[in-house]
């Protein structure tokens, strides 16, 4: 037992150490904040001005297209073939409006040196159909306002019965909360599984494991690289928590009131204030059915349940290989599976209760991600004791399995291993 012990303090302890670990378990918080702030930033942020020209020989857009932070707008006269060559030293671009006929709109040109940014031009193309579309409305002698007030945007409130009563619900955060979950799951699995096989295929291809071997059985040895391990995984998702957590206080507090107050300084009519943005806040305020602290313990416990079962094939993988090529085609078979499991994730967050999403869920191969993308709509208990069940029962398989692998292979140099040699050893091993 002191030499496991000796054996998870050493990994542990290694790994917490790098300066790579410490890099990445403060940067990916970071981008966190990063991602959740840029669509407020980019809103509020200057990021250059595009001056464009306008000629209308229609005279109907006349000083009635506006510009914005991004974008001037200049109506000139002249003729276009002559200032087509020479607008460039004043402007961006230049726009010609034909004196058309409103039955049929066509012939508008924008000039330009440079491809303008679609954002600017769509605004510009925005401006110009709402004022033809006034325009068509009053010859037509329809009250273009009267039009406007018969609109209507629906949005559908959810509501969820539990056995507690009515809960508010969110699809678009649950989907936002499942897909984030799928992906920590799958980055655990492959960066942390990844990096057992390597370990234990550095050690072996350096000769170190034959000092190892002098002074502890081969079966702690691998145990104790997958606990010391799954401590180091386990130590970065409680940081990243903590972190999050000051992130999302900072981003309630010090974000979202400007966020609103700038929807609020638009006079944004109630009903059309649905977006992402207003989803958020009401969510903060009453995150409703979305049960965040089982989320939390579900994360963890499929995190360390998905590592250890991913991870007792990939030590054992790491010992059949001498070198990086040796590797590829034992270690593919094992990220196949979780790679296919985040192309399962696209479908299950839209589906979570569909008969895909519950199978994908009860396969250890697939379960920790996928359940964990169902969770944040509201998975049945039982579903999820026979979900954690299974899993459990084949981290002891494969831990057995493995075992007999590791065990044989560990010491073999030089080998190139096939597929008939990993039968015989788990069945002779």
């Amino acid at each position: 037992m002191n030499k496991l012990r000796a054996v998870i303090k050493k990994e542990y302890i290694t790994v917490v150490r790098k300066k790579s670990f410490i890099i990445m378990t403060i940067l990916i918080p970071l981008m966190v904040l990063l991602l959740m702030s840029l669509p407020f930033l980019m809103a509020n942020v200057r990021t250059g001005v595009t001056t464009v020209a306008i000629i209308d020989e229609s005279g109907l857009l006349v000083n009635r297209i506006e510009g914005n932070r991004n974008l001037e707008i200049t109506f000139i006269e002249g003729d276009v073939e002559v200032l087509k060559d020479t607008f460039m030293s004043d402007f961006d671009a230049l726009i010609f409006i034909p004196n058309f006929d409103l039955r049929y709109i066509g012939g508008i040109r924008l000039y330009s040196e440079k491809q303008i940014g679609m954002t600017n031009i769509r605004s510009i193309e925005r401006q110009m159909e709402r004022i033809i579309e006034n325009e068509r409305f009053i010859r037509a002698g329809i009250d273009r306002e009267l039009i406007d007030r018969l609109r209507v945007r629906i949005r559908i409130e959810s509501i969820v019965l539990t056995e507690a009563g009515e809960r508010a619900g969110d699809s678009t955060i649950a989907f936002m909360v499942g897909y984030i979950s799928g992906f920590i799951m799958y980055f655990i699995l492959l960066f942390y599984g990844s990096m057992i096989m390597n370990t234990v295929m550095n050690e072996k291809r350096t000769r170190i494991i034959e000092i190892l071997m002098s002074s502890i059985r081969p079966f702690e040895l691998m145990l104790g690289k997958i606990i010391g391990l799954a401590g180091v995984a386990l130590t970065q998702l409680l940081i990243w928590g903590v972190l999050i957590s000051i992130i999302m206080a900072f981003f309630t507090v010090g974000v979202m009131p400007r966020m609103q107050a700038n929807i609020e300084a638009m006079e944004v009519p109630a009903e059309m204030q649905g977006g992402m943005a207003m989803q958020i806040m009401e969510f903060i305020e009453d995150p409703g059915v979305i049960d965040f602290t089982s989320i939390i313990i579900l994360l963890v416990v499929y995190s360390i349940l998905g590592y250890l079962f991913y991870s007792t094939m990939y030590a054992a993988v790491g010992s059949l290989a001498d070198d990086d090529g040796q590797s590829q085609n034992f270690s593919m078979a094992i990220t196949i599976p979780i790679i296919l499991s985040m192309f399962i994730m696209l479908n299950v967050v839209d589906n979570p209760h569909s008969p895909l999403a519950f199978w994908a869920s009860m396969i250890p191969f697939s379960a920790p991600i996928v359940m964990m993308v169902r969770v944040p709509f509201q998975v049945p208990v039982w579903q999820l004791v026979l979900s954690i069940g299974v899993l459990t029962m084949s981290f002891l398989a494969a831990t057995w399995v493995s075992g007999k692998i590791y065990r044989t292979a560990v010491m073999m140099f030089g080998k190139k291993f096939v597929w008939g040699d990993l039968w015989r050893m788990v069945v002779r091993g």
